[in-house]
């Protein structure tokens, strides 16, 4: 099985045969930037002066990485991207703050016009897109319900959000908007964060989702986490043929990946949800974790590590999925939903049914 591969030191990546090489750099702050250098000798790309390594590099065979995530000042030279295309590597990067920047996607030998047509029809078909938009927000609030439900056994009254949150999934059945859908789902979360104060058991102020910047330690972890998830559902997108610019829920144009965001939105409560309960409720990460900032709280590293950690252990997780009555991990159940939009998209499927927890 392939890994995720996690980099926070600053470091110099690049390319050693079929391995990529991971040397650290040392003596240096972390400034979290993503940086290429020139060198004639090398073919690299880089404005700034070129900074050696500390001389212990760490060779990891290319083809048993799945995706790398990038934290700190990590400086890339050609070789290194020529060889994440041939073994079709994502690498996302992410800054200072934990904010996802972008992404390298390779180009993929695998890609289906086809495929990209199916889902662009379906964006300009209304009925189709509605149909494809309300799968995915039911399937999000049902998850949210399984999480509010999995407490009432801990003695927590949760009966009236809960009521609440049905109510309103209810009413979204029936609407004919796109733009009303995103509203009761936006409704639906809000309720459902209103009882966060309930299922955690640190003291936090937090009451609401606040972003841009996120307001307080819940808010930068739900930041973050939800970053992350981006980066992961970018990448399974990416390996599965679909077009990660057109989505149906999300307007194309208004977000960089919209379709990223339609997918996020069905695990957003069986992944990030549930990691930040745990680092919370476990005291895995407290709020001398977290630095301020000019543009609010950031994890420190060391607990961005825990962070991480956490959240691909529940990435590798196994359940047992009702419907198709097999175990599988979170991290493949992402990659199987894309695929099951597009068996929808193809014919193959009568309906499309998004994955909900049990």
């Amino acid at each position: 099985m392939k890994n995720n591969i996690y980099i926070f030191s600053n470091s110099i990546l690049s390319r050693k045969d079929d391995s990529l090489v991971l040397d650290s750099i040392p003596q240096t702050e972390a400034i979290h930037e993503a940086d290429f250098y020139e060198d004639q000798s090398e073919g690299v790309i880089l404005p700034a002066q070129k900074t050696e390594g500390n001389g212990n590099p760490k060779y990891i065979p290319a083809e048993s990485v799945e995706a790398i995530y990038t934290f700190g000042e990590v400086r890339f030279n050609t070789q290194f991207f020529k060889c994440a295309s041939y073994y079709e590597i994502p690498v996302h990067i992410f800054n200072y703050y934990g904010n996802y920047v972008g992404s390298f996607i390779p180009s993929s030998t695998n890609g289906s016009g086809e495929i990209q047509l199916l889902q662009y029809q379906a964006y300009l078909n209304n009925p189709k897109r509605l149909t494809i938009a309300k799968a995915i927000i039911q399937a999000a609030i049902k998850n949210i319900l399984v999480n509010l439900k999995s407490y009432i056994y801990s003695g927590i009254d949760l009966d009236e959000p809960i009521n609440t949150i049905s109510a309103i999934l209810e009413q979204a059945r029936f609407t004919d908007s796109i733009q009303e859908l995103m509203g009761f789902e936006g409704t639906a979360r809000n309720t459902y964060y209103g009882c966060w104060q309930n299922i955690l058991k640190q003291e936090t102020d937090f009451e609401k989702r606040i972003k841009n910047p996120p307001v307080g330690v819940i808010n930068s972890l739900i930041s973050f986490g939800n970053s992350l998830l981006y980066a992961v559902c970018l990448s399974e997108i990416f390996r599965t043929r679909l077009n990660p610019f057109i989505g149906f829920i999300h307007e194309t144009g208004d977000n960089k990946h919209p379709l990223v965001y339609d997918i996020s939105e069905i695990f957003k409560p069986v992944i990030v949800d549930k990691v930040i309960f745990r680092v919370i409720n476990l005291n895995i990460i407290k709020p001398d974790d977290f630095k301020q900032t000019d543009k609010g709280l950031r994890l420190k590293d060391d607990a961005r590590k825990k962070f991480v950690e956490e959240f691909e252990n529940k990435l590798s997780s196994i359940i047992h999925h009702k419907r198709i009555n097999r175990r599988i991990s979170l991290r493949s159940l992402i990659r199987m939903e894309c695929y099951n939009l597009i068996n929808y998209l193809t014919g193959k499927l009568k309906s499309y049914d998004p994955y909900r927890a049990n």
